[in-house]
Order: C-alpha cells, then structure tokens, then sequence
C-alpha cells in the first residue's frame, strides 16, 4: 500500500500531535529540541490549554495554529503556524505573546505573579529578507553590553523555506524538527532522519494512524481545502491586479500620446483613432490643458 504523504503543517495535523496529552513526550522534545534547552534547563512536563479550540477555516485566516502550554517551571509557551504570510507578522507575534503574558493575572493583582512566555511561530513563508538563515531568537538586551535585562520575553521565528539540508548526519536536533515540518524532505530523507532521532520516528508513525482515523481526516481534509482555496483566491487576486496594472499603464499611455497631439494641433478625430481614446476623454485632456 502506498504510504499516505501528510501535509506536517496542517493545523489540524499539527495540533493533533503536539497538543495531546497522549504525545507529551514528543512535545516536550520538540520545545527543547528548538529551544536549545538541556540538563536542569530542559522542560519535563507540560500543561496544554485552551485545548478543544478548533482550527480557523475562514477566509484569510486559514493557517492559524494556536498552541498554549504551561511549563513545569510556570514558563507560558506560545506555538503559531503560519502558513499564508498576514500582514504585519511580527506585530501579530507581538499581540499573542502580549496575550498569553497579560493573560496570567487578573485586575488587582500583583505584577510579580507574572512568569516567563516563550512565543515560537514556524512559518511557511520568509519573514526576514535581510538574513538567510532559518531561525531567529529575540530576547530583550541592553543596547549597550546585550546582556538579557528582562527574561519574561523570549521569541523565536522559524522560516522553513530558508531551511536546507547539506548534511543529514550533522543535523542538530532542532534541525531534525525543521525537516520534518519543511514538508520538502524526501521519504528516504526523513527515514534517515528518524533512524536518529525516536521522537522524529514516532511523529512519523503518527501519520499512519492520523490518516486512518476517519474523524481527523474529515478536519484535516476541510483544511487542506481551505488552503487549497485560500491559495487559488490570493494568485487569483494577483493575477488580476496584474491585469489591472497592465491596463493602467497602456491607458496612462494612450493618454500622454494624446496629450502630445493636442500640443501638435492634431483634430480630435486623428487622435481618437491613433490612441483609442474616445473623444469624450480627449475634450477632458484638451480642456485640462488649457487650464
């Protein structure tokens, strides 16, 4: 049988495999995979929140995924998949990790009961253009020795389509991640991959199961197609605006070979005929130009 190819990025995927309780381990692999966190450093356990959200098929918000968590250590975590780039992305980022900080106290209480959020958005678009490589961490530093001055903020931005595999068996185990979620590896790649890395291996046999399950497929279907429209509707609109330039420009041209033959003396009729401009729209540039 042939194996089912599984889009990693989809919202309903990937929240059916990071944000269960079943999958903690994989979880807590993939934050301190990205995170670089090891040792005494490494989270050990997790609390998913705000579990039962549903994925967002609507247009222009198709590829949300939105993943809380609670620490062990009462850090907030924060996941964002981004498929199709949103206007204003890093202010968006900013917004969600405002969220989830201002989220933990209520009215009256004290500022100090406020812990540490990590915000990581993996995006399938780039992001930063000034730059080539894939992953981007931003804490807040002093301008002058860039020692961190607050810790509470901490925010990562993963653009798969800068990531490239060179060297399969040098990868680090962030790396590992970022070519399963790429959606650009082959099967023989991601075989390899998983050979050293079990977390890896086991997101992969989750696929099996995933896609057989007839209600999570259903959701994972409506997605697919969400995106698959929302894609169609935003080449569409380019293309249009293409069009629409195109027209623009070829008017804005008719317009100035008018305006030159109006200068030249040349009758309304000539003109209307060489330009294709109507006579209406020439009397409106003669009478413009005799302001």
């Amino acid at each position: 049988m042939e194996k089912i190819k599984v889009n990693m990025l989809n919202d309903v995927f990937f929240k059916s495999l990071l944000c269960d309780d079943r999958h903690k381990e994989l979880t807590l692999n993939f934050l301190n995979s990205i995170l670089n966190r090891t040792g005494d450093e490494a989270f050990y356990d997790i609390e998913f929140l705000d579990k039962e959200i549903d994925p967002i098929i609507e247009a222009g918000k198709v590829s949300i995924l939105d993943i809380r968590a609670k620490m062990n250590d009462d850090t907030y975590v924060n996941v964002e998949v981004q498929i199709a780039k949103p206007v204003d992305m890093k202010k968006r980022a900013m917004f969600y990790w405002s969220k989830l900080y201002s989220y933990q106290i209520g009215k009256g209480e004290d500022y100090s009961l406020l812990k540490d959020v990590i915000s990581i958005n993996l995006l399938n678009f780039i992001l930063f253009k000034e730059h080539k490589r894939c992953h981007s961490s931003c804490h807040i530093t002093d301008d002058f020795d860039k020692n961190t001055v607050i810790k509470d903020f901490e925010m990562h931005f993963i653009e798969l389509p800068k990531f490239k595999i060179s060297d399969i068996k040098r990868l680090k185990k962030s790396e590992k991640w970022f070519a399963l979620f790429s959606n650009r590896c082959t099967d023989e790649e991601l075989e390899e991959i998983a050979m050293s890395e079990p977390s890896i291996k086991k997101a992969l046999e989750y696929q099996d199961y995933f896609m057989h399950d007839e209600k999570l497929r259903y959701k994972y279907e409506l997605q697919e197609k969400a995106i698959r429209d929302y894609n169609s509707s935003m080449r569409a609109s380019k293309q249009e605006g293409i069009q629409e330039g195109i027209q623009e420009g070829i008017q804005s041209e008719r317009k100035t070979i008018a305006i030159n033959l109006l200068k030249a003396n040349m009758s309304i009729d000539f003109i209307s005929q060489n330009t294709g401009l109507s006579e209406q729209e020439i009397l409106l540039l003669k009478k413009s130009l005799n302001k």
